[in-house]
């Protein structure tokens, strides 16, 4: 047995439920010791891995600088502000290589060599990806886009590690920790040369780094991201996680009115006890959460972030199955691979009509997209009769014509590629303003860069009239901006609500009135007793509103052996208020926090207490000597595979 509780002096011993006295961590293979080396010591309590959101005494306060990093499915970018002038935010400007657009967020591409170094990233990726699709050169590069999203689908179906791969366009993996840590750094050396080529010398140290992620994402994922961070070497003391939504949410509470698009005003909207939906719609993912104003400025979450896959790429999803409807999707695929700029082209003028207004892009009732003459002549070589011909047979016969190189489609199918995702964005908005923790919100602030489209505006403002839409005039950068304020006062969200219900896996005295007599165990302390294994121990239930730093109630364990170096257990979490197994329905295996307890000085039997804090945007812990309170090492792992 690798750890126990010990009784206390007042235990009832016929009390057979989990209590703070009788918790001892069960017995399996995944919690037996450890003994530590350098590639699993447990950190050391500190400021790296306390809460992630400081107090007024932050430790960023002696920091130059924050800048913030925006890692989007389909873009991503970087802003930064000063400490002297906090609100002046920077935000540069990228070029596409093959048209005159200018934006402020550049392709989320990646592209690697054979030997997994680092080529370009962005606009340059795409462009020099193309040219050697065109020199024939691809198979010796690895180009990677929208590999956010391949992460949050991972997600869905297994536990996240260190060793989840994504791919390629061409299906050709990597692990997924080491694209996103190239991306990253691309990043954060752009922000160096930029400064230089400016002659602002600001040292690393001297930079507070926010990392934005979604909401909805679950705790490995964010741990995924700070991995990837300190891969792309950015000190782990130096970085915060910031969840889009809370951001965004930050960035529009200091706008001033003019900033916000025609027809919607943030006036009274974030005064003190107002509540209002945060409707954060991103490329890959819908982020969606409740916010009240509470006093000085504070915001407090009401309701959990919850969302989807349902962003921008569901709507390229819709549009890529009519063309596999009329080519086939064989064609599409090798089209994609023979002729990847073109098909890049294709996509990204697509883009750029998700986000024109109506009337803009749907001139006399049609909406027209480019299409390369590639396209329309491979077709025909391959099946024998032209395109035209192929779409009269199809469904689309009356909705889509051929024209040159364009495409030519009704208003009406352009908006049909909508229909999936708005239809499960206005659901979810539905199921969320009738909970009654959040009675009294009638305002929807949308942001994000697919929050930047009028067909997806004008569906939530028509299933909801009684509230009221605001939307800022930089809804795509709202993420952005508002993760720089977040860095330089994360204390600005006051308190946030547990997704889940979190434990541990422990042992407790077996009754057989209570417990499954499949759980029975030999007590290893006593032979002649029994106790009762895979009990979850709850330390945090879900729904609850856990404050700023606020920490759990302290749980002491010591080691069975007297020569044990370390104490490792399970960490489990529920969708369930109160689980009484860990291994009941809705219970998922979330990590394993290991002491390391080798340093106990002589003592004769020693006591650590360990205590997990959720105020933050990530899971934190800290654990010390309960007898000479000395902070002793611990990590908790969230990225190993499962026991």
């Amino acid at each position: 047995m690798s750890a126990s509780k010990r009784k206390g002096k007042k235990e009832d011993k016929k009390a057979a439920v989990p209590t703070e006295s009788n918790r001892p961590v069960v017995p399996t293979d995944s919690n037996r010791p450890v003994v530590p080396t350098d590639s699993n010591r447990p950190v050391v309590s500190n400021e790296s891995n306390r809460p992630v959101v400081p107090t007024g005494s932050s430790r960023n306060k002696d920091k130059l600088m924050v800048c913030a990093i925006d890692f989007g499915t389909t873009y991503s970018g970087y802003a930064y502000s000063m400490r002297s002038d906090t609100m002046k935010i920077f935000c540069p400007q990228w070029t596409s290589g093959t048209s005159t657009l200018v934006s402020y967020k550049t392709p989320t591409t990646v592209l690697l060599d054979r030997d997994e170094e680092f080529v370009a990233f962005g606009y340059d990726a795409e462009k020099m990806y193309s040219e050697y699709v065109e020199e024939d050169e691809a198979d010796d590069y690895f180009y990677f886009r929208r590999f956010k999203m391949m992460l949050y689908e991972k997600t869905m179906k297994e536990k996240l590690s260190t060793e989840t791969q994504v791919s390629d366009i061409r299906g050709k993996k990597l692990p997924a920790v080491v694209v996103f840590s190239h991306a990253i750094k691309y990043l954060k050396d752009h922000l160096h040369d930029a400064l230089n080529t400016k002659g602002i010398d600001i040292q690393d140290g001297d930079i507070e780094w926010v990392l934005t992620v979604p909401a909805i994402w679950n705790d490995p994922a964010k741990q995924f991201m700070r991995q990837a961070a300190e891969m792309a070497e950015i000190d782990s003391n130096c970085l915060v996680i910031a969840l889009e939504p809370e951001a965004a949410s930050i960035f529009c509470k200091e706008l001033p009115v003019e900033k916000f698009e025609e027809g919607s005003s943030n006036i009274d909207v974030f005064s003190p006890g107002k509540r209002y939906l945060v409707l954060d719609a991103g490329g890959g993912t819908i982020d969606i959460t409740v916010h009240e104003v509470k006093g000085k400025g504070k915001l407090q979450e009401l309701s959990r972030a919850s969302g989807g896959d349902w962003g921008g790429i569901t709507v390229d999803r819709t549009f890529r199955k009519m063309l596999t409807d009329i080519v086939g999707v064989k064609f599409l695929d090798d089209y994609c691979n023979e002729n990847t700029s073109e098909y890049i082209e294709l996509f990204k003028d697509f883009e750029v009509k998700k986000r024109q207004k109506i009337d803009e892009s749907s001139q006399s009732g049609r909406v027209t997209l480019k299409i390369s003459s590639t396209f329309l002549e491979k077709y025909e070589q391959v099946y024998g009769k032209d395109i035209s011909r192929r779409t009269k047979e199809t469904k689309y016969a009356d909705s889509l014509k051929w024209e040159g190189d364009k495409m030519r489609m009704k208003k009406e199918l352009f908006q049909s590629f909508f229909k999936p995702s708005c239809d499960e964005i206005v659901n979810h908005v539905g199921k969320l303003l009738a909970d009654p923790k959040v009675v009294g919100t009638n305002v929807i602030l949308m942001v994000g860069g697919f929050s930047e489209s009028e067909i997806v505006q004008n569906a939530v403002r028509s299933a909801f009239p009684k509230c009221r839409v605001v939307i800022p005039q930089e809804a795509g950068l709202a993420v952005l901006k508002g993760a720089v304020q977040f860095g330089h006062n994360p204390s600005i969200i006051a308190a946030r609500v547990v997704k889940f219900t979190y434990g541990i896996e422990c042992t407790v005295p077996f009754d057989p009135a209570v417990h499954d007599p499949g759980k029975k165990m030999k007590d290893p302390e006593n032979r002649n007793s029994f106790r009762c294994h895979s009990i979850f121990s709850k330390h945090v239930e879900a729904g609850a509103v856990v404050y700023l730093d606020e920490e759990q109630k302290e749980h002491v364990y010591y080691p069975i052996r007297a020569d044990q170096k370390s104490i490792s257990f399970s960490v489990y979490i529920s969708e369930n208020a109160d689980p009484m197994y860990t291994d009941e329905p809705g219970c998922t295996y979330l990590g394993n926090l290991t002491m390391d307890i080798s340093n106990t000085s002589g003592e004769e039997k020693p006591e650590f207490a360990a205590k997990l804090k959720f105020g933050g945007t990530e899971i934190t812990v800290s654990a010390r000597n309960a007898q000479t309170n000395e902070t002793a090492n611990i990590k908790l792992n969230l990225l190993n595979k499962e026991p």
